[in-house]
């Protein structure tokens, strides 16, 4: 080998020694990035050549070559973070975003709402999932978008009531007495009605504006196994059909409904009547569409078995549980992501509704992904098509809302890394000036 080509040697030293500290200096860069892989540099040697001695031919290497530079997908760990639309990555997957006109791969999950309710990046990009229209998500894959920023209010149609009615009850008709706006001249208060019956239950309904009211049950044994029930409601805020109201003093109450229920030897209920207010006096609450409530005691009129669990026995009075079906007008307060990917979103008004789900694409051979900045990743041909899919779902990995996956890179390794390659350099360094040395004693021989 002359002397010439050992310059060459050291020179190749020194190249792959500058593309290893390249390489540990750019992953101690992106230590901090979120979804960072940390790239590996792997060398090797350069065109030996063939050497004739004396015990026969061999060979010498003429240095050293850069060989392949890899990004290494291992899993980073995964943190909490206080923003709802900040997700994590376990297992296999990128997450889609889109320019418009390009699809790119990303493991950071640093996601934002625009004002249009669009989930991005940062920069703009829109993640792709499936957007979900009143809480069924669609199969259509696209820019997901939170739509229900703010959902429509529902009237109370339906009151569910799981109670008890005390068997030891003694029969009267002080309830039965009352007179109530709706089916009489209004002559009594809510106070009243409540002094007079044996039980009461309240929950709150909900007209088709959304506006909340205060509704009451009134319960009262009337026979061995009957009861009287009536359900009413604050009689200034009920209008008659000109649009008057019904009263204008305080505590006033108007009935909505009423009706009957009658119970077998074990205190289960074999028969329910209702009756609605509706059906002789017309009413709706103000500036509201008309809307009977039905009340769901455990069986309908028909004597079918319905939701509701009213019974009677020895026990107190008490209820177990009252529901109903209305809502007022809810705006969107925050997004919770589930493992697979499942976006619900939960509004002032107490709703819960899935509004989309984010989508998750891998590839045959994640390798051969192009780094593009930006934590971005771009298809090729030899990472294979992307096969995009619900999170969770195929071999594609869960998701963890409010949490980012941090960079995989090992600070420890790097600065191994990065003193190998400097020494190494420092090495390579020696060998040019050895061999300048000699060509330079070789020309003052010469």
């Amino acid at each position: 080998m002359s002397l010439f080509t050992t310059l060459g040697v050291g020179a190749s030293g020194l190249n792959v020694a500058s593309v290893g500290l390249g390489v540990a200096g750019d992953n101690i860069a992106n230590i901090g990035t979120t979804g960072y892989k940390h790239t590996r540099a792997t060398f090797a040697d350069f065109m030996p050549q063939n050497v004739f001695g004396l015990g026969g031919v061999g060979q010498l290497g003429t240095g050293a070559v850069t060989n392949y530079l890899s990004t290494q997908f291992g899993q980073g760990s995964v943190a909490a973070s206080d923003s709802s639309l900040d997700m994590a990555i376990n297992g296999n997957g990128f997450f889609v975003v889109n320019s418009g006109d390009e699809s790119f791969y990303t493991r950071n999950g640093e996601f934002y709402m625009d004002d249009t309710g669009f989930v991005t990046t940062a920069d703009g990009l829109r993640l792709q999932g499936y957007t979900a229209v009143d809480g069924a998500v669609s199969g259509s894959l696209g820019d997901l978008q939170i739509a229900e920023l703010q959902i429509p209010p529902h009237v109370t149609t339906t009151v569910v009531a799981d109670a008890t009615l005390s068997a030891e009850t003694v029969v009267g008709a002080d309830l039965a007495a009352i007179d109530l706006f709706g089916t009489g001249a209004g002559t009594n208060t809510l106070t009243e009605a409540g002094d007079a019956a044996d039980f009461t239950m309240s929950t709150t309904i909900y007209d088709s504006l959304g506006v909340a009211h205060d509704a009451t049950v009134l319960f009262e044994r009337s026979g061995t196994s009957d009861w009287i029930w009536r359900a009413v409601t604050d009689a200034t805020a009920v209008y008659d059909s000109t649009n008057a109201q019904f009263s204008t003093t305080e505590d006033s109450g108007f009935e909505m409904a009423s009706g009957t229920l009658t119970f077998d030897t074990n205190g289960n209920i074999t028969a329910f009547t209702q009756t609605n207010t509706s059906a002789t006096t017309p009413w709706t609450f103000q500036g509201a569409a008309a809307a009977d409530v039905a009340f769901d005691f455990g069986m309908d009129a028909t004597g079918l078995v319905t939701e509701g669990a009213v019974t009677m026995v020895g026990d107190e009075s008490s209820v177990q549980a009252l529901s109903q079906d209305g809502r007022s007008t809810g705006t969107l307060a925050s997004l919770a992501v589930g493992d697979d990917g499942t976006v619900t979103g939960n509004y002032t008004n107490g709703e819960e509704l899935v509004v989309g789900q984010v989508a998750l694409a891998t590839f045959s051979d994640q390798s051969g992904l192009i780094r593009t900045g930006g934590t971005l990743f771009s298809a090729s041909s030899a990472a294979g098509e992307p096969a995009v899919g619900a999170a969770s779902s195929g071999s594609r990995g869960t998701l963890s809302g409010s949490a980012l996956e941090s960079s995989n890179v090992d600070l420890e390794t790097e600065f191994v890394n990065m003193i190998t390659a400097q020494r190494m350099y420092q090495a390579n360094a020696k060998v040019i000036s050895a061999a300048d040395q000699s060509l330079q004693t070789l020309v003052s021989v010469a």
